[in-house]
């Protein structure tokens, strides 16, 4: 049995939960039987999950303990995927399984002596790991995605200048930086299709409503499929600098970026130094008309 710890909470949004709906499936299909394990809020998306889900807590050593003296099947593997997880705890759960799988995207903690580190993506190759320390599985092969984006038939027709552009920045969005953007692609562009992704955890619906002319719509509680479905009929994106970058890329989207978390950091710089993705930075959203017609 593997057992996936991870998170989705409006001040953490949905990265690190897509991630691992995309490693529990392709686990699945290695005969794996796999948990998901989340601590949540009232931003849980309604998704189709692949596998059985848990909601507790775990991230308190006391609800940690509890659910590991539950377990009535030998554990294998652990992979946890957190923001917020404590050392303390993933010391607990190398205590109880053969391998800890920590992912991590910026070193975010000195990890347990003898664990794997799953980077997946460009960070891992700006990150010194110590690899006497742990085993290091990172670069861009490694990146975990949802079944219908390691399906998808890659769009090659693209139009420029766009004439549909999708705006997806995560599952909340603290800065009102949809306000913003939404905001100058009305005014700049009053005929283009402007498809934007309201996550779960966003605060500002009633605004984005308020702004939105004849060509916006507006896009909840998107599943993996319907997501992709929404990628490949737009001709440009703007995105946050998270996982969605990735899904962008294999669905062969053009896209800007914002950095949202500083976690992002460099994941965007692999993208723009290696494939020349355009980073534009919150205090220049006023030039998002130049940037996508120059």
């Amino acid at each position: 049995m593997v057992v996936i710890f991870t998170e989705a909470l409006v001040s953490t949004g949905l990265g690190h939960l897509g991630r691992c709906t995309g490693l529990a499936e392709q686990l699945l299909e290695q005969g794996k039987k796999i948990l998901l394990v989340v601590h949540t809020d009232e931003s849980f998306p309604h998704w189709d999950f692949p596998c059985e889900i848990l909601k507790i807590n775990w991230i308190v050593e006391a609800e940690l303990n509890d659910f590991l003296r539950n377990l009535s099947e030998p554990t294998l593997i652990f992979y946890v995927d957190s923001y917020l997880a404590p050392l303390g705890i993933y010391h607990i759960l190398k205590t109880h399984c053969t391998e800890l799988i920590c992912i991590d995207d910026d070193k975010r903690l000195d990890y347990p002596a003898g664990s794997t580190i799953l980077n997946p993506g460009y960070p891992g190759l700006f990150l010194g790991y110590d690899r006497e320390k742990y085993k290091i599985n990172t670069g861009k092969e490694q990146v975990l995605l949802r079944k219908p984006f390691r399906n998808v038939q890659r769009k090659h027709e693209i139009k420029s200048p766009p004439e549909k552009i999708l705006i997806t920045l995560g599952g909340s969005d603290p800065n009102n930086l949809s306000i913003k953007i939404l905001q100058n692609l009305v005014t700049l562009f009053p005929g283009m299709e402007k498809h934007l992704v309201v996550g779960p955890g966003f605060t500002n619906g009633d605004g984005l409503q308020k702004l939105a002319d004849q060509g916006t719509f507006l896009h909840r509680n998107l599943n993996a499929e319907r997501m992709c479905e929404l990628m490949l009929s737009v001709d440009f994106a703007i995105t946050a600098g998270g996982q969605t970058m990735y899904e962008l890329d294999v669905c062969g989207v053009p896209m800007m970026v914002i950095e949202t978390a500083e976690n992002q950091r460099n994941n965007i710089r692999g993208f723009v130094e290696f494939q020349g993705v355009r980073e534009i930075k919150k205090d220049q959203l006023d030039k998002i008309g130049e940037l996508l017609c120059p």
